[in-house]
């Protein structure tokens, strides 16, 4: 496929594109790597009917980045491409990327449903993706939308107080958006795992009446008088304090008694649960 150098001020972004918002620190980031050396990935532009202007089909952050690099021109691969093709490409590109919000991939999986008029197995079946993910990411539409613009696509481990999809998900069992958006408020302010988040709103779900009560207490509180007790509540605790252990701000001295004591923590775990399962099977 030919390449071909195309002036930057020739091209011009995607009105439609999927993408909402980039990461400031991660596109000086490629700036910077681009002006030492140079745009190594060309983008993918269409030329559009006035003959000299070319749109981005993918790749609009890195022509973002070599406009903050001072590049006058870059590499482009020109197709001849419809534009409900446009967005399909745009979409799949996107999808591949995990720094993507979320709600923006809702968006764009909802513009695409609609424009094509799919139901969501045959979107998903045309984004190689299962037809329940399909559901999951649509439903983010489906809460109060200062909400949906927080939930953040979990890479790893994310910050606590996050709220991720799986949070998401649990929020979504909740009719009421009132409710959805004073849980989301108490995954933020309470630092919530998801687990706690499906517990919380399964206690909602079973005493509708006694919500308000539930939601002025500390989360714990209500998940310690529910279905945690005793030793499990306990261990709750402790595996909350792991999860909130930043390990690479510990002093080198700390490091390898922690490993020895995690070690030992993981034998003694596999004995208890051998024992548990012994006990209940």
């Amino acid at each position: 496929m030919e390449v071909k150098l195309i002036p930057i001020d020739q091209i011009v972004e995607d009105p439609d594109q999927p993408r909402r918002g980039y990461d400031e620190e991660s596109l000086e980031g490629l700036a910077e790597s681009i002006r030492r050396y140079g745009l190594i990935n060309p983008i993918t532009v269409r030329l559009l009917p006035d003959g000299e202007t070319y749109q981005i089909v993918t790749g609009e952050r890195r022509w973002r980045a070599a406009q903050r690099a001072g590049l006058t021109e870059i590499p482009c691969i020109v197709k001849q491409i419809a534009q409900d093709s446009v967005t399909t490409e745009q979409l799949i590109e996107n999808l591949q990327r995990e720094d993507l919000a979320p709600i923006d991939k809702a968006r764009a999986l909802k513009s695409l449903k609609e424009s094509r008029r799919l139901t969501n197995r045959e979107l998903a079946q045309m984004l190689g993706l299962s037809e329940r993910t399909i559901g999951i990411w649509l439903g983010l539409l489906e809460l109060p939308e200062e909400v949906g613009e927080q939930v953040i696509a979990a890479s790893g481990r994310p910050p606590a107080g996050s709220i991720t999809e799986s949070h998401a998900r649990s929020l979504l069992e909740l009719d009421d958006p009132e409710l959805q958006t004073r849980v989301a408020e108490k995954i933020r302010d309470e630092e919530l795992t998801s687990d706690e988040t499906a517990a919380l709103v399964r206690t909602l779900r079973d005493e509708p009446d006694r919500a308000d009560e539930i939601l002025d207490q500390p989360a714990e509180q209500v998940l310690a008088a529910a279905d945690v007790r005793g030793p499990a509540l306990e261990v709750r605790r402790f595996r909350r304090y792991l999860e909130g252990l930043d390990v690479s701000a510990l002093h080198p001295s700390h490091l390898s008694p922690l490993e020895e004591e995690l070690e030992l923590l993981l034998e003694i775990i596999a004995e208890q649960l051998q024992s548990i399962r012994a006990e209940v099977g």
